[in-house]
């Protein structure tokens, strides 16, 4: 019997390409590859060649990739969940309601993890009330 395995050859924020190798038997071609995002189908594609990529995804997003072939009558399948890389921005903010304190510049004091715990959930309530 076949058995198929997926190796991811890049992932980015927008892109996964993978590549798959049929081992034991012979891996037929056509495959069909599948990309699935939330449990419903986004893409299907019916492939002779073993690599695929799929595009103009959406950043920080999880996916399942999949492959089936059919090979002497029997069917093989294999599955892989991946995340695409989250984007990351750069900024600054200026805190004017806080006294700053030079505990702040050691990440690692009680102080700094305090405030940054706290900046991080009033941003992130700020975030929740204007959706």
């Amino acid at each position: 019997p076949v058995t198929l395995s997926i190796q991811l050859e890049n992932v980015t924020s927008t892109r996964i390409q993978f590549s798959w190798k049929p081992q034991g038997g012979t891996g037929d071609s056509p495959y069909t590859v599948r990309l699935l995002g939330k449990s419903v189908e986004m893409e299907k594609r019916i492939l002779n060649e073993t690599s695929a990529a799929f595009e103009n995804l959406l950043s920080g997003h999880q996916y399942q990739i999949s492959v089936d072939v059919s090979t002497c009558s029997k069917n093989a399948s294999t599955s892989l969940t991946v995340q695409t890389a989250a984007e990351v921005y750069s900024g600054t903010t200026r805190i004017i309601n806080e006294v700053f304190s030079s505990q702040y510049q050691n990440k690692s004091s009680r102080e700094f993890m305090e405030f940054e715990a706290k900046f991080i959930t009033e941003v992130f309530c700020l975030e929740i009330l204007n959706k």
